[in-house]
């Protein structure tokens, strides 16, 4: 019988292990316990645990989690697993080793990469839905593996998925990541999901490196610029009764009035300079949600007449409509 990679060592560094007349210490050599440690820290999990039709194959994750599969599916949908155990070596290097166990493989995805994908191999368990956070890693290991049906599974969810898809909520770094994950495995509305976040995102989130050197970076900046464009038409509108009334925008924070009515009413005055002010604050974060944060700050105490509340709604409605729409691709 082949000695397992842990036996073959302790022999070799335990001399008692392989003379039973050793009459010196127990010698117990630091990497042999920090093998065995190892070997206990395993856990089952919960999708994939042993039973039968799934005890062929241990797969075990980058975090230590142990995965009970049959080998025929993943050989049917992976020429890379197929070569795998076509050659008999199971831990032969995709991502990792072998175990102790010949019929054990570690691969360098995390369990919950490792899990969906399975998920979606097993001919047994639905398509499960899928997790924005996790989806970038997922097409990697789709690519990694030549699973070529990943992309197509998540093409066909994001454009069967409807209203979850269009309201999902991530924060700027997913989307960097999942915009580089579009462009990288061909997946056009990923990207636009991506891009539609982007759009509104703080200024000092997009500078930097997983960005700006993407190849749409240059269309982001573009898309940026006209959202914003569309906030100062917007907020110019409630404005536009006062016909002597001339904006000039210095660096996004001066403006020109010239209009006796900006001298002599107090109240409109208050609600040019909240005007700028709101226009100014979209300038570096053009969101529905921090432009009526930056309203509140400046005209909630402002005492203005029930067409400027109009506007206000109108603009609510509107910016809340235009952000759901997603952008075209160049």
């Amino acid at each position: 019988m082949r000695q397992g990679k842990l036996t073959r060592l302790k022999n070799h560094l335990v001399p008692h292990s392989r003379n039973p007349n050793w009459l010196g210490p127990d010698i117990q050599h630091p990497l042999i316990q920090m093998l065995e440690n190892r070997q206990t820290d395993l856990r089952d999990s919960v999708e994939f645990p042993s039973g039968p039709g799934y005890d062929d194959i241990r797969l075990i994750s980058s975090d230590r989690i142990v995965f009970n599969f049959h080998r025929w599916p993943l050989m049917y949908m992976s020429p890379v697993f197929r070569d795998m155990f076509e050659i008999g070596n199971p831990g032969g290097g995709v991502g990792g080793g072998s175990d102790n166990n010949s019929q054990s493989v570690t691969l360098s995805e995390d369990s919950g990469t490792l899990s969906l994908i399975l998920q979606f191999i097993d001919p047994k368990k639905e398509n499960p839905p899928l997790d924005f956070t996790i989806l970038p890693k997922f097409l990697e290991a789709g690519r990694k593996y030549q699973i070529d049906e990943t992309n197509e599974w998540v093409t066909r969810w994001l454009n069967g998925s409807g209203p979850m898809a269009t309201s999902a909520k991530f924060n700027t770094q997913q989307a960097i990541e999942l915009l580089e994950a579009g462009t990288t495995f061909d997946v056009p509305r990923l990207s636009q999901l991506a891009l539609r976040v982007l759009i509104r995102a703080p200024s000092h989130e997009l500078f930097v490196p997983g960005l700006t050197g993407s190849k749409l970076f240059g269309h982001l900046m573009k898309l940026r610029t006209e959202r914003i464009d569309w906030f100062r038409r917007a907020l110019t509108g409630f404005l536009s009764d006062k016909s002597a009334v001339n904006l000039r925008y210095v660096g996004n924070t001066t403006v020109r009035i010239l209009d006796r009515s900006y001298r002599d009413d107090g109240a409109y005055r208050n609600l040019c300079i909240a005007i700028l002010n709101i226009m100014h604050a979209v300038s570096l974060e053009p969101s529905h949600a921090f432009c009526m944060r930056s309203w509140s700050n400046d005209l909630d105490s402002i005492d203005y007449p029930a067409e400027v509340q109009n506007k206000k709604k109108a603009l609510q409605e509107n910016c809340q409509s235009l952000e759901l729409e997603l952008p075209i691709l160049p």
